[in-house]
């Protein structure tokens, strides 16, 4: 257990070290990543002008970030589907559109929750 223990955070800078990896690669591959991270960063400056109570802040920025998460995991969806058959498949076509369609639900969660907080006191 101890020796479980201490290698805690070895395998947390690993694990780290991948995820920056992917990040990288989705930004230097996808368009809609780099899109998405600028609303995000827009978003952020938008929120620290705005005279808003913390968790209102706190919590639109989480459902934001709703957004690129669903973006990646449908990237990732596609890169294996290209791997699997470059040649068109429906199956493939299938599961790529069920990841944008994740990703469109993921902007209505968006602008939902900002016009709520917008809107309701």
């Amino acid at each position: 257990m101890f020796k479980t223990l201490r290698n805690i955070p070895k395998r947390a800078v690993s694990s780290m070290g991948y995820s920056l990896s992917g990040l990288r690669l989705a930004f230097g591959k996808e368009e809609s990543v780099r899109l998405e991270t600028l609303a995000l960063a827009i978003l952020i400056g938008i929120l620290a002008a705005v005279q808003w109570p913390m968790w209102k802040k706190a919590t639109l920025l989480a459902v934001f970030m709703i957004i690129p998460l669903t973006e990646l995991i449908n990237s990732a969806i596609e890169d294996l589907g290209d791997l699997v058959s470059p040649d068109y498949h429906p199956s493939i076509k299938a599961a790529k559109d069920k990841g944008s369609a994740a990703v469109l639900l993921a902007i209505v969660i968006g602008l939902v929750s900002l016009a709520a907080l917008i809107f309701c006191p």
